[in-house]
């Protein structure tokens, strides 16, 4: 067998590190394509759960083939051939990331067909789109596992950490520099160039490399390359790699969690997952790099050592996130100087002001994320320090324990979305998940590396810690900022944390999804959302069958119901729990109006992303309208784009209208650029035709004097006709003509939705 070339430890350290930077920039690379790509294949698939869940999987699953692949490849071959590799690698992912746009959504979702309802045959065609650059990606690791050899194989082991860490770190600065700047400045497709020349600067610079360090006469006498054969599965490696598994079952469960916790207490905008990732990625980072320091051979750690470390570190991951989540549910009510924090979780719109961000964005996060994921890279790299223990076996191992760890982290993202959420619910799964600190503390006293004294005293403390958690219930009532259980209505599942926080007396309420405010109920209490369905429905002549996108509190449905000659109302939602909730609250308070509208024979209620089901059903529509939502939401640039009004555009009957909220700039000229024929309520709503849109106020006050019409906005107690000339002032018709402003959202580049501190208002 070839052995990887042996070079004196004093002329390592440059090579390494510049390999280790070389690393680092892969890692950005990679976690810049798969936030891109996940939003370019959104396009194709839909933004429901499904979908996303579809796309994470056959990332991950290309990953851990690449893994397994990568760790045989490496360990038949030179340390020169394991850096061509990598090479070979980055320049296979360049190559493809500089063709992503055009495959993933010039091909893929302007020309391919949809399988949306077959998630088998999705995910097929996902992953093998896929296939070829997450397969490069998981390779990396293994191959330069053995690029270098040492001459210790604990040296060896502390060199796949800090390699393991750099990747992390860059993946880590990666996730913040997409969002926060280069996706704000540059687009997604123009994002991409940046992608490419990381890879493009790893492939050159790593050849230079080989070169320049891993060419000596004694490399170049081949004696034929022997195949180490399969990996041999000693008891050692067997567990290892059952806990390789369950620790990516459980950080994947975590991180799913953490962020639906984090999304509802922080009120999601499009910024947030950048900002929870980085921080996810970079306390696991320094934790390995910690743990690369404790195993250095200086400081001649044994195997029983480690091993108690790696059991002790486990113990605590689960156990802090236990006493993390109790102590912060039961305080934020109790404490005074979190009340601030309280007052907000309680409150309707998000703030993204720099000073109280450092808190939301910030201390709270880092409060509940830090430790655990700091302790999840000390594992990685005590468990390495054990586990390599054979020059022979390097690559193999990194790639077979890394494939099982993907594997598990696939297998947790699946449960805990399908059956966790919604069969158990957040709390009791969180609970379920801080139980391993009592396996791991079990294994450290049947390992006879704790006594029973310590032992029975940690056990007896995480126990309180899992007990105190509140149940699912209470757990979300709090973390709603809610003092009453009665005026709490919730509904958890795989789509979505789903709340209406009822007032004092019970008659009326205020609609959250994951922690946003929605809208409210009565109608009349918030008669804009009943005005957004109401006005364009009254301006069509014969509004037969009309779409919404979004439920909310079935205001704006409510407002477009209200014709007789409407026979069929279209509404997509994603959140396919939200109809639950509200049928709970018109029970409770006794609202006929909200059930009148959830009980209208006319409706049909598709939960699925509303963009991706017009473009693939391919119904016509009279009207087709946008319910209301924030421009800064994750993905609301998918109904903000010039390319979304085009769609709607097509899918309208001759005369049909086209509506729209407007709450910036942009969305106004963005919407001008594709419509014809536009009439604009200011600062309120956009209405977009192919033909001339007749404001005839005659007829409109006819239609909402109608006897339907009339009794069937006077069940919601809102006066259409007052409601409607209210806002005649502020209705007319746009001059036709081009828009020249560059100041416009596109699917590839909504502005509107990475605004950091809010997009520009609407000036007219």
């Amino acid at each position: 067998m070839i052995k990887p070339l042996q070079i004196p430890r004093s002329r390592l350290s440059l090579p390494v590190f510049s390999l280790l930077f070389l690393f680092f920039l892969s890692g950005f690379a990679a976690l810049l394509y798969q936030v891109i790509w996940q939003r370019l294949l959104v396009f194709y698939t839909g933004s429901d759960t499904v979908s996303i869940s579809l796309i994470v999987t056959a990332f991950m699953t290309g990953l851990g083939l690449g893994y397994l692949v990568g760790g045989r490849l490496a360990d038949r071959s030179t340390a020169a051939v394991n850096l061509r590799y990598f090479v070979g690698a980055e320049l296979g992912i360049m190559v493809f990331a500089a063709f992503s746009k055009f495959i993933l959504y010039d091909v893929l979702y302007a020309s391919a067909p949809s399988f949306g309802g077959e998630p088998v045959i999705l995910y097929g065609i996902v992953f093998g789109v896929l296939l070829v650059p997450t397969f490069l990606m998981g390779v990396s690791l293994p191959v330069l596992s053995r690029a270098f050899r040492f001459g210790q194989i604990g040296e060896q082991a502390r060199y796949i950490s800090l390699l393991y860490f750099v990747n992390t770190l860059g993946a880590s600065v990666g996730a913040l520099l997409t969002g926060f700047f280069l996706v704000r400045r540059l687009g997604y497709d123009n994002a991409i160039w940046v992608g490419a020349a990381c890879n493009g600067i790893c492939a050159v610079a790593a050849l230079g490399l080989g070169r320049r360090w891993l060419t000596s006469p004694a490399e170049t006498i081949k004696t034929g390359v022997v195949d180490p054969g399969p990996l041999r599965f000693t008891p050692a490696l067997t567990t290892w790699s059952v806990q390789y598994a369950l620790s990516g079952f459980a950080a994947l469960s975590l991180e799913l969690i953490w962020f639906r916790i984090l999304e509802t207490l922080i009120k999601s905008v499009s910024l947030t997952f950048a900002v929870l990732l980085a921080i996810y990625l970079g306390s696991m980072a320094v934790g390995t790099v910690f743990g690369t320091y404790l195993c250095r051979p200086a400081a001649r750690r044994t195997v029983a050592w480690r091993e108690r470390a790696f059991l002790v570190a486990q113990t605590a991951l689960y156990g802090y996130t236990a006493l993390s989540f109790a102590l912060f549910v039961n305080a934020i009510g109790r404490v005074s100087w979190l009340r601030f924090l309280w007052d907000y979780f309680g409150s309707y719109e998000p703030v993204l002001t720099p000073g109280f961000a450092v808190f939301i964005y910030g201390a709270v996060p880092l409060f509940l994320l830090f430790v655990p994921t700091f302790l999840m890279g000390l594992s990685f790299s005590l468990s390495q320090s054990i586990v390599q223990d054979n020059y022979d076996e390097v690559g193999r191992k990194v790639g077979w324990l890394q494939f099982v760890n993907i594997a598990g982290s696939a297998l947790g993202a699946w449960i805990i979305t399908w059956i966790g959420f919604p069969l158990f619910g957040t709390a009791t799964l969180l609970k379920g998940i801080a139980a391993l600190s009592l396996v791991y503390l079990g294994i450290l006293f049947i390992r006879r590396h704790w006594s029973v004294l310590p032992t029975v005293g940690v056990a007896v403390a995480l126990l309180l810690a899992i007990l105190v958690i509140p149940a699912n219930a209470r757990f979300w009532q709090l973390l709603n900022g809610l003092e009453r259980a009665d005026t709490f209505l919730f509904h958890e599942n795989e789509s979505a944390l789903s709340v209406i926080k009822m007032a004092p007396d019970r008659k009326s309420g205020i609609v959250f999804v994951n922690g946003l405010g929605q809208s409210g109920m009565p109608y009349q209490h918030d008669d804009v959302h009943t005005l957004l369905g109401a006005l364009p429905v009254m301006i069509h002549p014969r509004p037969e069958r009309v779409a919404v996108i979004g439920l909310g509190s079935a205001g704006t449905v409510n407002g477009i119901a209200g014709r007789a000659e409407t026979r069929q109302i279209d509404c997509f939602e994603i959140a396919n729990n939200q109809a639950l909730v509200l049928a709970k609250y018109a029970v409770e308070a006794q609202d006929t109006a909200v059930s009148a509208v959830l009980g209208d024979p006319r409706l049909r209620l598709f939960f699925q992303d509303g963009r991706y089901a017009i473009r693939n059903r391919a119904v016509f529509y009279d009207i087709i309208e946008a319910d209301a939502l924030r421009p800064t939401s994750a993905y609301s640039g998918n109904i903000y784009s010039q390319e979304y009004f085009q769609l709607i555009r097509s899918r309208l009957k001759p005369n049909g209208l086209a509506v729209t909220w407007c709450p910036t700039a942009r969305v106004l000229n963005t919407f001008r650029t594709v419509f014809p024929y536009v009439a604009y309520c200011e600062k309120l709503v956009l209405i977009g035709s192919n033909q001339p849109i007749q404001l005839d106020w005659a007829k409109i006050n006819e239609r909402a004097a109608s006897a339907f019409s009339q009794r069937h906005y006077g069940r919601s107690g809102v006066d259409v006709q007052a409601l409607l000339n209210r806002y005649r002032p502020n209705l007319r018709l746009l001059p036709a003509g081009t828009i020249a402003s560059n100041e416009i959202n596109t699917d590839l580049f909504p502005k509107d939705e990475y605004s950091l501190w809010g997009p520009e208002k609407v000036v007219y």
